[in-house]
């Protein structure tokens, strides 16, 4: 599975990026002050958003061609060491490398539009348990997926239904589903529906 996404981005295969960011994190997001991990973040401009909210932001992410031009696009200043690219001024950094060998804890704010859906079902049980672990309990949550009829369209990015999710963090609530059909990858234009949906939980 690493190698393909490490293949996806040294051939420009990012269809799930979203270069505007994410509409549902602007809307609902209202933490700030808080230290916000962003698993699996890409080169996600939502990372600069949630610093300038006033939170300190770690992305985590398998790639360093997505951490390089992360940092090139926002024009930052930074500085790299043993896989980690930082900013020089803001409180803003991506680690670069396995997800699951990330072990920093003391998170209280979690982000995740384009982490759990990445990942097939067999993986989505072992990343929340990870990431359960690095998050404090009663942290800020804001998680965004996606839901569509798997049997007509493949993922990535996969459908993960409600009741998978709750098994997960039952605390979540479902405040918002819309249609995101003109803004997923191609491969999902026949679908007659695919929704994205917002979850909420923590304070």
């Amino acid at each position: 599975m690493h190698d393909e996404w490490l293949n996806r981005w040294q051939e420009g295969r990012i269809g799930w990026h979203e270069a505007a960011g994410n509409r549902a994190l602007k809307t609902h997001w209202t933490a700030t002050g808080r230290n916000v991990l962003v698993p699996l973040c890409g080169k996600s401009p939502d990372l600069m958003w949630l610093c300038q909210q006033g939170n300190t932001v770690t992305g985590v992410e398998l790639s360093s061609i997505a951490a390089t031009e992360f940092f090139a696009e926002h024009g930052l200043e930074h500085r790299e060491k043993d896989g980690v690219f930082e900013a020089l001024d803001k409180p803003l950094r991506i680690v670069v490398g396995d997800y699951f060998g990330f072990s920093e804890t003391g998170f209280n704010a979690l982000y995740d539009r384009a982490a759990l859906v990445a990942l097939p079902g067999s993986v989505r049980p072992a990343y929340a348990a990870h990431t359960q672990k690095l998050v404090d309990d009663g942290a800020f949550h804001l998680l965004v997926t996606l839901e569509y009829d798997q049997s007509r369209a493949a993922g990535p990015p996969y459908s993960v239904g409600g009741d998978e999710l709750a098994a997960y963090w039952p605390e979540l609530r479902r405040i918002e589903s819309r249609s995101d059909i003109e803004n997923s990858p191609p491969k999902f234009r026949s679908l007659d529906a695919l929704d994205e949906v917002v979850w909420l939980g923590g304070s």
